[in-house]
């Protein structure tokens, strides 16, 4: 986890110059839309929050607590919004009580665990309800994963598929509450589930892990 620490310390000034397009305009536009059809208000922990972008959309409707594991984006989120909570810390080990939240948002932060099963578990732990954005499999951030092929640790920590996401939660006894794909640029969408994943930067899922 060293080197994905590293990595957002490094990118967090220029994440945070961009996040708040990207939340509104670019590829996470549909993100909260998609969100509030599943819940609309309560305690919300967004699982690597980076600079809050999303902390901020949502305040008005969710109690909002963010984390990060990199330390400079939290404080650009601090400092972008000192009334909202955000903490540095790790999905594998959330330093939550049991049933701390009523749902959690995880946007493209599994991907970055070297233990993608223990934030699975974490998430269950603390809320009944995950609204999870993994990366599709050729989205370019991907590529940060590629050194692992020679024994190296790398930026990105797992290669999970979103197939692979939906088995790990029909195991765990999860419930798929709603699905939605963010289509890479001039893909059209064929309605076959597999194939549509396969053509998307990322995969929207959104899951009650317990009843």
């Amino acid at each position: 986890m060293k080197q994905t620490e590293q990595l957002w310390d490094q990118k967090a000034t220029d994440w945070a110059e961009r996040s708040d397009m990207m939340w509104t305009q670019g590829s996470r536009k549909t993100i909260i839309p998609f969100l509030t059809s599943v819940i609309t208000a309560g305690k919300m922990l967004d699982l690597g929050c980076g600079d809050g972008a999303a902390c901020r959309l949502l305040a008005d409707s969710f109690q909002m607590t963010g984390l990060d594991l990199s330390e400079e984006m939290i404080r650009i989120a601090r400092d972008k919004s000192p009334t909202l909570d955000f903490v540095v810390g790790t999905g594998e080990a959330l330093p939550f009580a049991d049933d701390a939240f009523d749902a959690v948002l995880a946007v493209n932060s599994l991907e970055w665990s070297t233990r993608p099963l223990a934030v699975i578990q974490e998430i269950e732990r603390v809320a009944p309800i995950v609204v999870i954005s993994l990366l599709g499999p050729t989205a370019a951030p991907r590529a940060l994963a590629y050194r692992r092929l020679y024994g190296e640790d790398a930026p990105m920590g797992n290669t999970m598929m979103p197939w692979e996401l939906v088995q790990l939660a029909e195991e765990r006894g999860w419930t798929l509450l709603d699905e939605a794909v963010i289509q890479k640029e001039g893909a059209v969408l064929t309605g076959h589930r597999l194939l549509d994943q396969a053509h998307a930067f990322s995969c929207l899922f959104a899951f009650r892990t317990r009843d």
